[in-house]
């Protein structure tokens, strides 16, 4: 045994629990409203932080301190005061920011309240469904999703797909499939007003959510329907149908691919986003790959198992994404050249 290496070990095993706990208290700062609070303020004492927010002082002293310890938050010695620079008000506060993490704060510390569950799991075999893993999880996944929608999806995505931009312009029929809370759907509804969009998601509380947020800003071509993908788009027809981060999870993806193909018209396109890791295990030696490759047992496989589905897992790679677009029948599978850290994405021709 190398004696160096294995300590080298501890110290990733120390630096990753350091996270899980930093990852607890900010997803507590972020729950309460403290990140917001102090944004854009200059440095803030805890006590005034604590009157400003209602909350217990000494608790938000102790906060403060591992916030800045964990470089998420600054520090002014000379006031003794907490402050944040405009990058981690950018990052940790402004829900329109493109940097905005909220929603992975808020989706991390409560994915791992079902673990005891998982346990028998791993056991026995069998899954967690999706609505039983807690009220948190639709919303911080919306959170988590909702910077790359509203400041990419339509700016600069979808253009990239030759063409499309002017049919959607001049109005066209969208349908996105695992639309979740609807952020997707109604990015695309807000900037092509001519085209209509269908949401669909299998989670009643997303859609109930996603049809509240698109009333409240008054979208008129944007509509949410309840129900398993490949029932919903039976009998229908749409020019471009989109499967963002949902394919993976999945009961049957296969099958889900191939209803999409089906109910597209002649010349539709579907667009299709996937996890940008590897299906590599050492390639994942990074911090994307790494997030995405522990997340899956603890959310995307058991979804898909809870229900005897094929269990895919977060990671498919370009090689998966390429492996299941043959098998549903796809005559073409091309990767846009868009440079993402997140994401790969890909246009499936009919």
């Amino acid at each position: 045994m190398d004696q160096e290496k294995a300590f080298e070990l501890v110290f990733k095993v120390v630096g990753d629990m350091a996270g899980s706990f930093a990852m607890a208290q900010a997803h507590i700062g972020d729950t309460l409203g403290l990140f917001k609070a102090l944004a854009g303020e200059g440095p803030m004492t805890s006590t005034a932080l604590a009157e400003k927010t209602g909350l217990n002082e000494r608790y938000v002293r102790e906060w403060g301190k591992g916030m800045v310890a964990a470089e998420y938050i600054d520090y002014d010695p000379a006031a003794e005061a907490f402050v944040m620079t405009a990058e981690q008000a950018a990052v940790l506060a402004d829900e329109d920011s493109p940097a905005f993490v909220g929603g992975a704060l808020q989706f991390t510390t409560p994915s791992k309240y079902p673990i005891p569950r998982l346990i028998e799991c791993f056991k026995d075999g069998g899954g967690l469904a999706y609505d039983t893993l807690g009220e948190h999880i639709p919303c911080g996944i919306e959170r988590f999703f909702r910077p790359g929608y509203i400041n990419f999806l339509a700016q600069d995505w979808l253009p990239a797909i030759p063409g499309l931009k002017d049919k959607l312009e001049a109005g066209i029929r969208i349908g996105d499939v695992g639309c979740g809370c609807g952020q997707s759907s109604m990015a695309m509804a807000k900037a092509y007003p001519k085209s209509k969009v269908v949401g669909i998601d299998f989670d009643a509380r997303s859609v109930e959510r996603a049809r509240k947020t698109a009333q409240e800003n008054g979208l008129q071509n944007v509509e949410f329907v309840q129900g398993a993908a490949h029932e919903q788009l039976a009998g229908e027809k749409f020019d471009l149908l989109c499967a963002f981060d949902c394919i993976h999870d999945m009961v049957d993806p296969i099958g889900t691919l191939r209803a999409m193909r089906e109910a597209l018209s002649e010349g539709g396109q579907a667009f299709w986003i996937e996890p940008n890791a590897s299906h590599e295990p050492l390639e994942n030696r990074n911090p994307v790959g790494k997030a995405f490759a522990n997340i899956s047992p603890a959310h995307c496989m058991t979804v898909s198992l809870a229900h005897g589905g094929a269990g895919l897992g977060t990671i498919l790679g370009e090689k998966g994404t390429r492996a299941l677009a043959e098998e549903a029948g796809y005559s073409g599978c091309t990767r846009l050249p868009i440079e993402h850290p997140f994401n790969l994405f890909m246009v499936l021709d009919k």
